[in-house]
């Protein structure tokens, strides 16, 4: 293997190392951990940007969800409205395990998402299917992190990768709404 490659690979695992939070780091003080079925049952609405230099993308976009509980799974459909005009809708099923982990599924998640709780915050890894404009379908890798802000808002941070080389982010703002 050359010098390169073998300089490269460190570098590598520094950046990627760089990307994560602390589990706590970026929640206030007396903010209770967040836990799927205590924050999305009802409506939530966010504001969201998903980014990628590489691709030459920036995307604004607005979310608006509406959450069921039965007990065992998280039912919460999510209406997307980006700022160029296009609409989507997705699904996410978010079952809970023995351990308090959940599984979750949605239309274009490859497999299933592992989601877990990290201090007081929520962490989703998952691969999706991605259409790009031009009608291009790619599978990325997502790795979610959840903070509670307060009672009423969660911050979503994203970090989307290609073969393990982070590609894009997604940053979204969820605010409870009133039932």
């Amino acid at each position: 293997m050359s010098l390169l490659r073998w300089l490269a690979i460190p570098a590598l695992a520094v950046i990627l190392a760089g990307c994560m939070t602390t589990p706590d780091a970026d929640v206030p003080p007396k903010v209770e951990a967040l836990t799927l079925e205590s924050f999305f049952v009802g409506r939530t609405s966010g504001e969201g940007r998903f980014e990628s230099d590489i691709a030459g993308v920036d995307r604004s976009f607005t979310i608006r969800t509406r959450g069921t509980w039965d007990g065992r799974t998280l039912t919460l459909r999510e209406d997307f409205r980006f700022d160029d005009g296009e609409t989507d809708r997705k699904t996410w099923r978010f079952t809970k395990q023995a351990d308090g982990s959940y599984k979750g599924t949605r239309e274009d998640v490859i497999g299933v998402a592992d989601v877990w709780q990290d201090g007081k915050t929520v962490r989703l890894s998952y691969d999706a299917e991605v259409v790009g404009k031009n009608g291009k379908r790619r599978v990325l890798s997502f790795e979610d992190v959840l903070v509670p802000q307060s009672r009423d808002v969660v911050v979503n941070k994203a970090i989307v990768s290609k073969y393990g080389v982070p590609v894009a982010t997604v940053d979204v703002v969820f605010r409870r709404n009133p039932r």
